[in-house]
């Protein structure tokens, strides 16, 4: 199985979908989704744009591809106070978010 298919069945799964679930979203196959998890076919460009929509990530994740660019995400609240709890709601959400890469 080659790193995109590895990816396309790791994103799935992660978004707690079966093949079938999966297959109805993008209108194909249980059968395709399988080839292109074992790496006998590659999916379209349509197809790694609709699945990235689907697991809410980018392509370069998909293809297992270095980002380009580093992304980053800055914050400002103007006279706006949040209590420990909030902060640590927060936090965990930002923490939860990160994890999904390592997976």
């Amino acid at each position: 199985m080659g790193e995109l298919g590895e990816n396309i069945k790791k994103f799935r799964t992660e978004a707690n979908l079966h093949q079938e679930e999966l297959a109805t979203k993008l209108g194909k196959s249980k059968n395709v989704i399988s080839n292109w998890e074992r790496g006998d076919n590659r999916p379209d460009a349509d197809m790694i744009k609709k699945m990235c929509e689907i697991f809410g990530i980018e392509p370069n994740q998909l293809y297992g591809w270095e980002s380009a660019k580093p992304h980053t995400i800055a914050a400002h609240f103007d006279g706006e106070d949040f209590t420990e709890e909030e902060m640590a709601e927060i936090m965990q959400f930002a923490a939860f978010v990160k994890s999904r890469k390592k997976k």
